[in-house]
């Protein structure tokens, strides 16, 4: 998890020099983002039978070895075909790390010791986006991009051997596969996701990419049916049912994430094509944002006891598109350090945040759930940071249509216009955290509400 978290993050400071190195427009290359993102939605309904089947320890060193390979080919990538081709290889070795990770860690945990495990766990996710970003500047600045790519070696190496020693050997299963239950979910994924990213390209045809979603959501609606009656669906869907599931992942879950994953494209375009930062600059104010996150890390267990789930999570979700709404609105208005500023701001709101839900999503979901619980989990989260770079894209260039600007050219005014409708989009996101019970997740948070609106610890 830590080497996808620093690919990532080193990813998106990157884009401007790759894309002159590629020979196009910046904005193009959110096709490097969601075609890993595709890779892993695709191929991530099978991981969880995978696991089961081969052996998490086993397939975990696998992918970890595929996407070390699939780095290098990313660095000697010349065209942006051949970038591509990488990245979907990366994107599928992703799809098998990161839900056998969480896989292994949920099983072996308590309920009561959930908040705690999953905020120490989340650490070394947000060391690698802290330091991500400015490290992936000073390289693209001094060095040049693909070493990005290569700084995955010797960590995958590292991961490699902690998994041998550390990674214990789970128990194995025989279930059938679940061929049409796969084919199924692959094909929505694949196009409800191509035909955003169709529509997110400067020029791209709305014609094709509205039969392309309108197909995935069509396909999706055949997987509901037939994953909700087959005796042994590739993804089981019952944790879908449960009430704090459904509003941290599937509702208000979705809602508030898709302006946080579209921050990582937007803002490396504002601050370096439009503002005219270095990438090594630009990365240090999204170092600000991933410093805020990890800093208040500290403070997650403590907070969601006192205050409880329903509080936190509507609380910082507004704190958190607060903070983007006025970074993107004063950026080339105000000083570097001011947006440094509120960046961090946002980053600790948003430490909470994500503590809470990632939480929250497993704290009543059955032991033998945990497995298909934490695929689907993946899956649209995976979908959702698709969705949120492609409408961010989209966005970008409706305004710059509007205001008579070439299609695929970065102006402060579309960046603006993307981040704060994505962020008026994410807002709904308070309906969905409002229904949830005063109680809910206390078995895992300690909270204890009381009467007159306060609440008190255990």
């Amino acid at each position: 998890m830590f080497m996808a978290g620093l690919d990532a993050s080193v990813v998106v400071v990157a884009m401007p020099a790759m894309a002159r190195s590629f020979d196009v427009r910046p904005v193009d290359l959110n096709i490097g983002i969601t075609i890993y993102i595709l890779a892993q939605a695709v191929l991530l309904p099978a991981s969880a039978w995978i696991a089961d089947r081969f052996g998490a320890r086993r397939v975990f060193v696998l992918a970890l070895t595929a996407f070390t390979v699939a780095s290098v080919f990313c660095g000697g990538s010349r065209t942006l075909a051949e970038f591509i081709g990488a990245r979907i290889l990366q994107g599928a070795a992703a799809s098998l790390m990161t839900p056998i990770a969480r896989i292994v860690l949920l099983k072996s945990t308590q309920k009561e010791d959930l908040v705690s495990v999953i905020t120490i766990s989340t650490v070394p996710m947000l060391v690698a986006p802290t330091l991500g970003p400015a490290v992936g500047g000073f390289i693209v600045t001094y060095l040049s991009w693909p070493w990005i790519f290569l700084l995955n070696v010797p960590v995958g190496i590292a991961g490699v051997l902690l998994v041998l020693r550390f990674i214990p050997r789970l128990e194995e299963s025989r279930r059938p596969f679940d061929w049409l239950g796969f084919v199924l979910l692959a094909g929505a994924s694949a196009s409800l996701l191509s035909g955003f990213n169709v529509m997110s390209a400067s020029g791209g045809s709305w014609s094709v990419g509205g039969v392309l979603i309108a197909g995935g959501i069509a396909l999706g609606a055949l997987s509901f049916r037939h994953l909700t009656r087959h005796a042994h669906p590739v993804l089981s869907l019952r944790a879908a049912r449960i009430p704090t599931f459904a509003a941290t992942s599937l509702n208000g879950g979705v809602l508030v994430r898709l302006p946080v994953r579209a921050i990582p494209f937007v803002l490396p375009l504002l601050f370096e094509v439009v503002l005219r930062y270095s990438a090594f600059y630009s990365g240090l104010l999204l170092l600000a944002m991933n410093g805020g996150d990890l800093l208040l890390k500290t403070l997650a267990t403590r907070t969601l006891r006192r205050f409880g789930f329903r509080s936190v999570l509507m609380t910082t979700s507004i704190l958190t598109l607060a903070g983007i709404a006025a970074s993107v609105v004063l950026a080339g208005f105000t000083s570097y350090w001011v947006i440094f500023a509120l960046l961090g701001a946002c980053g600790m709101a948003r430490s909470l945040l994500f503590t809470g839900m990632g939480t929250l999503a497993f704290a009543d979901v059955p032991h033998e759930e945990l497995g298909s619980s934490t695929v689907l989990w993946n899956l649209v989260l995976q979908i959702t940071n698709a969705i949120g770079v492609s409408l961010a894209a989209i966005l970008m260039n409706l305004t710059s249509i509007v205001l008579g600007e070439p299609a695929g050219h970065v102006t402060l005014h579309n960046c603006q216009v993307a981040l704060l409708g994505l962020v008026l989009l994410g807002a709904l996101s308070l309906v969905s955290f409002a229904r949830l019970a005063p109680h809910a997740g206390a078995a895992v948070s300690g909270h204890r509400p009381v009467s007159g609106g306060e609440s008190a610890d255990v």
